[in-house]
């Protein structure tokens, strides 16, 4: 039988767990995949040696071939739940920085990663918002975002004002160097 799209070999050493199977959940739904045993034989199919060992010592005395799709991702998940522990992940939130070269979106969606095991609740938006312009590093990008008043100022608007900024800084650079041509 012929699938569309390529799904990974998951390896548990090299590979998140939740990423490969949002992308197994996917490719299981565009192929129309609903019965269990093909289901939980895709899933077994695309791991490798090392972690199809670890599913069938975890499913022991059950064998993996006799537990259903569902039974198999449980243990799977109950597994690879990522290990939280609050101070830890606060302290790789608030000490991130913006990277040289990476982009307001991309600095924005890492630190909504770095937050996702924070347990921030309510204040969640408030602590994307302070440590995104905070950790952003100098430069007009921020200059702009410290003159914004923080009680009105979300995330949505801090980064679309950081575009703005360094939309600006970038036109004014390209000027600059045709003024010396």
């Amino acid at each position: 039988m012929s699938y569309l799209g390529n799904l990974p070999v998951f390896d548990y050493k090299t590979s998140e767990w939740s990423i490969f199977y949002g992308k197994l959940t996917q490719f299981l739904r565009i192929n129309n995949v609903t019965k269990e045993e093909i289901k939980s034989g895709i899933l077994l199919t695309y791991l490798t040696d090392e972690t199809y060992h670890l599913v069938r010592n975890l499913a022991y005395p059950n064998t993996v071939e006799s537990l259903t799709y569902n039974e198999l991702v449980q243990i799977l998940n109950i597994h690879f739940k990522p290990k939280q522990c609050s101070f830890v992940d606060k302290a790789n939130f608030f000490e991130a920085t913006r990277s040289p070269g990476e982009s307001l979106g991309d600095w924005a969606a890492r630190l909504r990663g770095l937050a996702s095991y924070c347990e921030f609740g309510d204040a969640l938006e408030t602590n994307l918002r302070d440590h995104f312009v905070l950790g952003l590093g100098s430069g007009p990008e921020r200059d702009k975002l410290f003159e914004q008043n923080p009680t009105t100022l979300t995330l949505t608007k801090a980064i679309e004002i950081g575009e703005q900024a360094a939309c600006a800084r970038e036109v004014k650079v390209m000027l600059k160097g045709e003024a010396c041509v």
